[in-house]
C-alpha cells in the first residue's frame, strides 16, 4: 500500500511540474505545453505610478527594464506607458536613435519595443513626426534585410541588440512577442 501511495504521489508531482509536461500529456494532464506562465509575466512595478528614470534632451523617459518589467507585448507596453502618463518612445531623430540604441547596448538589454508602426519601409511614430532613416538590420530570422514582414504581421518596431549578430538595429516584429519598452513623456 505504501508503494502505491509513493508511486501515485511521484506521478502526480511529475505531471504537475512543467519540466515533466510530457508525462502530463501522457496521463491526460495539460503539462506546460501551449500555456503561458501565471500572472502577466512582467514582474517588478509594472503598473502605473512609476516616475521617469532617464532624461535625454530635456525630456523624461521611463525605461521599463530598470523596474524589472521586461515582458510586454507591444500593446501591453503601450498600456504600461499610458498607465504612467506617457506614450511609447518615438525614435524620430538621429539624436534619439543614437541615445537609445546606445542605451540598450550599454545596459546589456537584448531588445525593446518602440512606439513605431511599420508599413513597408515607412514608420509611423506616436509623436506624429516623420523619421524613416533608421538603422535597419541587414538580417533577421529569415536572413533577409529588415523590414521583411517575415511572420506576415510584423507591424511593430523593436530595437534588437545583436540578436542576429548584426549589432544594435531596428527590426519589424510581430506585436505578440514580449519585450521591455521605453516610454516617453
Amino acid at each position: 500500500m505504501k508503494t502505491i501511495i509513493v508511486l501515485a504521489s511521484a506521478l502526480t508531482l511529475a505531471v504537475a511540474e512543467p519540466q515533466f509536461g510530457f508525462l502530463g500529456n501522457l496521463f491526460g494532464g495539460r503539462g506546460n505545453r501551449g500555456r503561458r506562465p501565471q500572472g502577466d509575466g512582467t514582474g517588478g512595478r509594472c503598473g502605473g505610478g512609476n516616475r521617469p528614470n532617464h532624461n535625454f534632451g530635456g525630456r523624461d523617459y521611463l525605461v521599463s527594464w530598470r523596474l524589472g518589467c521586461t515582458s510586454f507585448t507591444a500593446g501591453g507596453g503601450a498600456n504600461f506607458c499610458r498607465q504612467n502618463g506617457m506614450r511609447p518612445i518615438s525614435i524620430d531623430s538621429s539624436d534619439k536613435e543614437r541615445e537609445f540604441l546606445g542605451l540598450v547596448g550599454r545596459e546589456g538589454q537584448k531588445y525593446f519595443w518602440t512606439g513605431g508602426n511599420v508599413r513597408g519601409r515607412s514608420i509611423s511614430w506616436p509623436s506624429g513626426r516623420s523619421y524613416n532613416n533608421v538603422n535597419w538590420s541587414n538580417t533577421g530570422g529569415a536572413g533577409r534585410p529588415q523590414p521583411d514582414n517575415r511572420e506576415g504581421n510584423e507591424s511593430c518596431l523593436a530595437v534588437l541588440n545583436n540578436f542576429y549578430n548584426d549589432g544594435v538595429r531596428f527590426h519589424d516584429v510581430s506585436c505578440h512577442h514580449r519585450k521591455p519598452i521605453i516610454c516617453e513623456a
